[in-house]
Order: C-alpha cells, then sequence, then structure tokens
C-alpha cells in the first residue's frame, strides 16, 4: 500500500474530481519541498506516466512517482475539514541545524 486514507477524504476528493471533468480524473501525490522536518506534499490533478504507482482507493486514482514512494515510503492523505493533510505515515523529523528554525 502507497496511500493510507478513508472514505471521507476520498468522497471530498470525488466531488473536486466531479466539478473538473475536463482535467485529468487522477489525484497525483507529489513532494513540493524539502525542510528540516521533511518534505512537504501537494496534491494535483494530472495523467498517469510510466514511472507512476496507480493506487484505487474508494473510486479514487491516486497516482505517486515511484521514486516518492522509493523516498519517503507509506504517504497519509486526510481531509482535515479545511483542506488536505498528506504527510508521510512513518514522519521521521530530522534536526539537521542548518536553518535558523533549528533548535
Amino acid at each position: 500500500m502507497y496511500i493510507a486514507t478513508n472514505e471521507e477524504t476520498c468522497a471530498k476528493i470525488g466531488e473536486v474530481l466531479s466539478a473538473q471533468a475536463d482535467k485529468p480524473q487522477n489525484i497525483r501525490v507529489f513532494i513540493a519541498g524539502m525542510g528540516c522536518s521533511g518534505p512537504s506534499f501537494g496534491l494535483g490533478l494530472d495523467n498517469v506516466n510510466d514511472n507512476d504507482h496507480v493506487e484505487v482507493i474508494n473510486g479514487v486514482n491516486f497516482v505517486v512517482e515511484q521514486s516518492v514512494f522509493d523516498t519517503v515510503g507509506e504517504i497519509k492523505v486526510e481531509w482535515v475539514g479545511n483542506g488536505y493533510s498528506v504527510q508521510p505515515v512513518n514522519v521521521q523529523p530530522s534536526a539537521c541545524g542548518s536553518c535558523s528554525s533549528c533548535g
């Protein structure tokens, strides 16, 4: 399993997909940036590429580039009332000490 999610989240994503019928009907999970606490993630509508893993959960096609999964492992996508929380299931924050916000 690459994506951990629930029915409520899939229902909310289904609403987005229904409203975007002219766009790709796949939800891509991608790394949007890296910081002291690890990667931050984004979600977007996208096509499936050759190096992607597709996981269908409650009718939603989640797309993750294989290298993203290889880097962070299983990813949790969850509706949190005003948006989506996307994070690795096994969060391992680092204390790199290379930026001013690190202790």
